[in-house]
């Protein structure tokens, strides 16, 4: 629930990446322009997460797809992270 993942949202229409970063809870990166989409992406914990969906919401957007994949910082950090679970190097 606290882990940093990067999430996709597809929005229809146009999105002015400038304009919706002013007030988003959340830094958003248009990741690509399709005919009549937006892919978004963003880095964000769940609570990030849902905060951006209900400011899309409240922003009049119909969400067309989510997913999510985790975010790996570097891999120093994962090895750390897996040398606490007891995980091999």
């Amino acid at each position: 629930m606290q882990d940093i993942c990067t999430y996709h949202v597809e929005v229809p229409d146009e999105v002015d990446e400038a304009a919706l970063n002013a007030a988003s809870p959340v830094s958003v990166q248009v990741l690509c322009l399709e005919l009549e989409t937006t892919r978004l992406t963003f880095q964000a914990d769940q609570a990030g997460f849902i905060g951006l969906v209900r400011f899309l919401h409240q922003q009049g957007f119909v969400l067309l797809s989510m997913s999510r994949e985790p975010f790996l910082l570097n891999t120093k950090q994962v090895r750390g992270d897996d040398a606490r679970r007891g995980a091999p190097p």
